[in-house]
């Protein structure tokens, strides 16, 4: 079977390819660090791998993550150590330079050494905050309840109207026709529905501080000003959309991608899977906005690749049926319908989550708290690391 990490093992490499493939390997070998949320215990190996082989600023993200690895003398010894067999000397430890491995070592060795690290613990602490405050959120968009006494922004009527003076009557995706307007005469090639408006990044993030902190965390940049006041709702972070079209683009079904001011259709999951809409595209399809009465500002190329990289994450590390599991927990648990011990469980996680976005601290999605709703304490990290044997 092909290894998910394609870099040979003769190559030097920077710091985030050097993560990626550690990480590739330990997933390979089937070693896990575990961390408890909801009902579940959850692997922050592949999430994290996922996150700088798929994310948008992966540059950034491995340094920070690099950071954590290397902020004291006993880690940076401890990581010397291990990885000096492949040119981790103390120097390029700590400035963060490219490793390359020695003939008689490979990377599944240096990956084998990595498992003996005493703090990898860092790693989910690393990842965790990404799971619970940025991908669970992205994926909710909306479906559970959000406070909120703590939006900055208001749905604007006028919104669709907007859209279809920049794009016309009909979505961009889909070329369905708005069934609003007149009815022509000739009935449209690809049918007629109600178009919706679609954020890019979902209006909940409007809401929830923690959520913005982690995006800016993901993209590298600050998102406060594009996700909160007018920025939420601007026409650069939205689409015109039917409703099956919206549902799926709102389940990381397909997303944008934006190069060089022109757009392209991505798949994220198998095009036979996707609506009609969806399906009567090709992957990489261009895809052209613009094409209505006015000029209106154009979908944001930022956002639509934030979008698209949380996608690529979510299925890259299966994430996206792992939070699927637990907004359905959530959504019964709302409903009455889960109890005992389980249901506490599924109750304590969703609690957790709510009172971070209420609390609007961002430190709760950075750094350890002394406080009950610590997400890196003890009662609720609950790290483990451990192999799987398979016969």
């Amino acid at each position: 079977m092909a290894s998910i990490v394609e870099h040979i093992d003769n190559e030097e490499k920077t710091t985030v390819n050097t993560l990626i493939t550690i990480l590739g390997r330990l997933r390979e070998r089937r070693f896990f660090l575990m961390f408890d949320y909801s009902n579940d215990s959850h692997d922050a190996i592949p999430i994290a791998h996922a996150l700088l082989d798929e994310g948008y600023d992966s540059n950034g993200m491995s340094d920070d993550l690099w950071t954590r690895l290397t902020n004291t003398y006993a880690k940076r010894r401890q990581l010397s150590e291990i990885l000096t067999p492949v040119g981790g000397t103390w120097s390029r430890v700590t400035s963060l330079r490219g490793l390359t491995p020695r003939a008689s070592l490979t990377w599944d060795d240096v990956a084998k050494r990595f498992e003996h690290l005493t703090f990898l613990d860092e790693v989910t602490r690393w990842t965790r905050p990404f799971f619970v405050d940025m991908l669970i959120n992205m994926r909710a968009r909306g479906r559970t309840p959000t406070p909120t006494n703590r939006s900055t922004a208001s749905r604007p009527k006028n919104l669709k109207n907007t859209l279809i003076a920049r794009d016309g009557r009909f979505s961009v995706v889909g070329g369905m026709m708005d069934n609003t307007g007149p009815i022509p005469a000739v009935p449209p090639a690809n049918g007629m529905a109600r178009l919706h408006v679609a954020h890019i990044i979902p209006f909940n993030a409007s809401r929830r501080i923690p959520l913005r902190h982690m995006l800016s965390k993901f993209a590298g940049q600050d998102m406060e000003d594009l996700l909160t006041g007018h920025g939420i709702n601007d026409p650069s972070n939205a689409l015109l959309l039917d409703a099956t079209t919206h549902e799926a683009f709102d389940a990381f079904e397909f997303g944008l991608e934006c190069q060089d001011d022109r757009y392209f259709l991505r798949m994220l999951v198998p095009t036979w899977s996707q609506p009609p809409t969806v399906s009567r595209h090709l992957e990489g399809d261009e895809l052209f906005f613009g094409q209505g009465p006015e000029q209106v500002t154009l979908p944001s190329a930022l956002l639509c690749n934030i979008q698209l990289a949380v996608g690529r994450v979510l299925r890259a590390s299966g994430a996206a049926e792992t939070i699927d599991k637990i907004l359905e927990d959530e959504e019964s648990l709302n409903c009455g319908n889960l109890e005992g011990d389980y249901g506490l469980r599924v109750g304590a996680s969703y609690l957790e989550r709510e009172l971070r976005a209420l609390q609007g601290l961002d430190e709760l999605a950075i750094e350890p708290q002394d406080s009950i709703m610590d997400p890196d304490s003890e009662e609720v990290l609950a790290v483990t690391s451990r192999h799987k044997i398979c016969t």
